[in-house]
């Protein structure tokens, strides 16, 4: 009988304190719900919302809606950007236990060649004052002052929030960091912590291109889980172009009115141009492409030859293959050419060793070129990495 009892009341404790621990799990938030406004015609959905001085964040919805938990009652400061908007905020007053509505965050429409940045004392404290300052390209002075007054932008002065805009940017990437300086003298640079997106340690804008002529489409590959933001998409010798979207798709702004080459190219996959005609359509829909990861001991180059005058019998020489050894580049459906006749010239090498190599292509018999769609290069001549 005392066995029995026993066993009931090591049962019951355990029931009663099973119920006290869970109950004292619980951990009071406070419910932010709000919208983000977007030009009509526009999609909001995928409007990234975050929390300054935390690594909160939300994506809206369809509709704009986003909801948000906070664990400590508060104001709090709510940035929104969107690959295709200029960076929006809102202030909120939250409550533990209750739900906060702020203000609707409306954005505006990316202007060509224009960008807006905010940085605030919320994300950092110590900051007395901010500069914006260009990673790649490097604009001429290399950094620009932000403001709190009112001006540059600057909706409301004395906030704490720094703005600036600037005009007649070039298109495209813009890769930046902020500059701060503190009540010390002393400066730090640091990332924005609401940035579009980071390249090579940097935050990274896409300043908005033009849209009289567009290609539009995306890119799937063999790898799965792949994040394509690295692959880099150019025409005309390189002179314009842009980075994917994670998921491969793009909207890629064109100047030309006839036969364009759309060049894709990261160091992960092999190099691969696909021509679209402008001709005759503002808007082109491209298929689907495929890119190809490379694989050990592959190394591909490619030469448009309308990038060129007189491309005549193309070769490629390099250290991969030894200087004084030109390789023949095909256009002829061979030798890792996708299609004969479209104009790239095309040369697939296997059992090359890993590394990085330098090369160079011999439009003619007299001029020599560097890859104007290269991964990177040296003054004289472009590289290549080989897995």
């Amino acid at each position: 009988m005392k066995k029995a009892l026993l066993t009931v009341f090591l049962i019951l404790t355990a029931v009663f304190s099973s119920g006290c621990i869970q109950e004292s799990l619980v951990i009071p938030v406070a419910i932010i719900k709000g919208k983000v406004v977007v030009p009509p015609g526009q999609i909001s959905r995928g409007v990234k919302v975050t929390v300054a001085g935390t690594s909160l964040n939300a994506y809206a919805d369809d509709k704009g809606e986003y909801t948000i938990e906070v664990r400590k009652s508060g104001r709090y400061l709510l940035i929104a950007r969107g690959r295709s908007f200029d960076v929006g905020y809102a202030w909120v007053d939250a409550e533990t236990d209750k739900t906060a509505t702020p203000p609707d965050i409306s954005l505006s429409t990316k202007i060509v060649g224009e960008a807006l940045w905010i940085a605030s004392i919320v994300d950092f404290p110590t900051a007395t004052s901010f500069n914006l300052k260009s990673v790649n390209p490097v604009w001429s002075p290399d950094k620009v002052k932000m403001y709190d007054d009112g001006s540059h932008g600057d909706l409301l002065a004395n906030d704490g929030i720094y703005t600036v805009r600037l005009t007649n940017l070039t298109t495209g990437s813009q890769q930046y960091i902020f500059e701060f300086s503190k009540a010390d003298g002393s400066t730090e640079t640091q990332t924005d912590p609401h940035q579009e997106y980071t390249r090579n340690g940097n935050s990274e804008i896409y300043i908005l291109e033009s849209t009289v002529k567009l290609a539009r489409g995306y890119v799937v590959s063999d790898l799965n889980s792949v994040n394509y933001s690295e692959v880099k998409l150019a025409t005309k010798k390189g002179s314009r172009s842009m980075y994917l979207d994670s998921d491969g798709h793009y909207s890629f702004a064109m100047e030309g009115n006839g036969r364009e080459y759309l060049v894709f190219r990261s160091n992960n996959f092999n190099i691969r141009a696909v021509p679209i005609d402008l001709s005759t359509v503002t808007l082109y829909e491209v298929p689907p492409t495929t890119l190809s990861a490379k694989r050990g001991g592959e190394l591909k180059v490619i030469l448009v030859a309308s990038d060129f005058v007189d491309v005549t019998n193309p070769t490629v020489v390099g250290s991969f293959k030894g200087w004084s050894n030109p390789q023949q580049l095909y256009d002829d459906g061979t030798n890792g050419d996708e299609v004969a006749g479209d104009g790239v010239y095309t040369r697939l090498f296997t059992g090359i060793a890993p590394g990085y190599y330098q090369y160079a292509f011999n439009i003619n018999s007299e001029n020599q070129v560097k890859d104007p769609y290269q991964e990177s290069g040296d003054e004289t001549y472009s590289i290549i990495g080989v897995k």
